[in-house]
């Protein structure tokens, strides 16, 4: 005689378990795994160079930069001198920053882009990117702290020009770097023009003295920032 036989307690609940997978859907296998990005920048403006640009994964309790804060001295670096190498070591040293990258190896143009490819590790699901608008004193297009998807899906964003607060904006090229315009003089942070403020929205190009806000200038964002997931 066939005897008829019950699942155990313990059976019954994986058979529950499995069911409800079914049908909402299992957890992504990968949700604590490494991903690669491939991050491309876009220079929008119409008459700004750009330096190239410092790309980080970083955990949601630290970041490129902060409005209302002051800058730190290595985005001072690129805001003010173009220095990316800088922001990078500095980020580098950064226990909450999973990896950084340099995207670009020279100064980039209107219309013109810079790539590169990014690691996200489990503690660093956040994006930020910086680099410096050439013909200002210390502008810099940016994003602060995207979260990174994994769906699959291509994304993007805009990014906008901020001053870090470092120098006062003489727009005088004198004091701006090479190669706005090919007549930029200085590299390196000049003391006399320290300002002491904090990071805030760029105000634009004033045509105080050299610059020109119909050859410099810009209009909302600077810069397009594609976020494509490799794997």
């Amino acid at each position: 005689m066939t005897q008829s036989r019950r699942l155990t307690p313990v059976i019954a609940l994986v058979a529950a378990a499995a069911l409800l997978l079914t049908i909402l859907g299992a957890a992504p296998a990968d949700a604590g795994s490494v991903r690669t990005y491939r991050v491309t920048i876009t220079n929008l403006t119409s008459g700004q160079p750009m330096t190239p640009f410092v790309v980080a994964t970083h955990s949601g309790s630290t970041g490129i930069f902060e409005v209302g804060s002051a800058a730190s001295p290595g985005l001072q670096a690129i805001a003010e001198n173009g220095a990316a190498g800088v922001l990078a070591a500095e980020l580098g040293a950064n226990p909450r920053v999973g990896d950084v990258v340099v995207a670009g190896s020279a100064p980039f143009g209107s219309g013109e882009s810079v790539w590169a490819d990014i690691v996200s590790t489990p503690g660093a699901r956040k994006l930020s990117v910086a680099g410096m608008l050439i013909c200002t004193n210390d502008g810099f297009g940016a994003i602060d702290s995207v979260q990174l998807d994994n769906n699959g899906k291509t994304r993007t964003l805009f990014g906008f020009a901020y001053d870090a607060g470092t120098e006062i904006n003489t727009e005088a090229y004198d004091d701006l770097v090479p190669p706005c315009d090919g007549l930029g003089q200085t590299g390196t942070t000049n003391p006399a023009l320290a300002e002491g403020g904090v990071v805030h929205a760029h105000a634009g190009i004033q045509g105080g003295a050299d610059l020109v806000p119909g050859v410099h200038g810009w209009t909302g964002a600077v810069i397009e920032i594609t976020i494509e997931p490799l794997g």
